[in-house]
């Protein structure tokens, strides 16, 4: 395979230039991102974001680096992020998209040196509330900060592509068309302390240590999540439990970009009823879903395990 920048190749793949734009943005922003973990400032601040959780300064550092990105390209009117409570609105002469983020997945991660990763879903138009996800989400990405840095990208009816940030500072596509099959014998079972209280999450844990399958999970959803595409199988479960009766990961943040990354890679993505996440009706910015999600067959055999 010749080397191919991710703009050229996007290009090709007949990507509008002002969706290649945004992206060549968030791609900048990952690489400063990059940038400052290597720096290493892995200090706890004494703030918190929107879900009350403890913030580190990389937290917010990469918050910043984003929005600075995404206000330069001047396509986006709005921005939403895991870690602010409301919105940000830019005064961009053609801001045609709305983008909402997570900067620093898995960042409780950051001090035991696991890999972590950003989220991002771009959505066409000027509101990402009150429709249906699948409406106007037509391109999502993350990005992995590990041995290697990887940046995944899909928009919608183009398929899913990895690309790697050689040494001069370019991502180069290392993977196209990703796909998932529709069985696997890899399994991801987050919030397992939900199974004190859900008999039937804890028989189907069970039942896939039973049957010898490979467990899979670092705590972080961005890495989870892009073993299963990596390897082109597996399951990721994260169940409501007492605590977060709703669900506890982000609907605009997290699961409507791993939605759609996965149904363009031919797997699925749905809540604990069988929903397909990309139907569910955005109704608040940091609104919660359960997910399972991963390879067709198993997903669909853990949802009527749990019925």
């Amino acid at each position: 395979m010749s080397m191919q920048f991710f703009n050229h190749f996007l290009r090709e793949k007949g990507v509008p230039g002002d969706v290649r734009s945004l992206l060549y943005h968030i791609a900048r922003s990952v690489k400063y991102i990059n940038f400052s973990l290597r720096a290493g400032n892995t200090a706890r601040l004494d703030s918190e974001n929107s879900s009350g959780e403890t913030q580190l300064a990389l937290d917010v550092l990469a918050n910043q680096l984003i929005l600075n990105e995404l206000e330069k390209s001047e396509l986006v009117s709005l921005a939403a992020s895991e870690e602010m409570k409301d919105v940000q609105k830019f005064k961009s002469p053609r801001g045609e998209f709305c983008v909402a983020f997570d900067p620093l997945d898995g960042s409780s991660l950051v001090d035991a040196n696991l890999a972590i990763g950003s989220i991002f879903g771009i959505w066409k138009g000027k509101k990402i509330i009150g429709d249906h996800i699948r409406k106007n989400l037509i391109a999502a990405c993350y990005a992995i900060y590990g041995p290697r840095i990887i940046l995944v990208i899909a928009v919608k009816g183009k398929g899913v592509h990895e690309f790697e940030l050689n040494d001069v500072g370019e991502f180069c596509l290392t993977h196209e068309n990703m796909k998932v099959k529709t069985d696997s014998k890899y399994f991801a079972p987050g919030n397992l302390r939900c199974t004190t209280d859900n008999k039937k999450y804890l028989k189907l844990v069970e039942k896939w240590i039973a049957e010898g399958r490979t467990l899979r999970y670092s705590g972080g959803m961005v890495p989870d999540l892009h073993h299963i595409l990596a390897k082109g199988e597996g399951i990721f479960a994260y169940p409501r439990d007492e605590k977060y009766k709703n669900g506890k990961l982000r609907l605009l943040f997290e699961c409507g970009p791993f939605s759609l990354i996965f149904e363009e890679a031919e797997g699925v993505s749905v809540n604990q009823e069988g929903k397909r996440i990309l139907d569910t009706i955005a109704t608040e910015v940091h609104q919660r879903t359960p997910i399972f999600i991963g390879s067709k067959n198993e997903v669909k055999k853990a949802i009527d395990a749990l019925r």
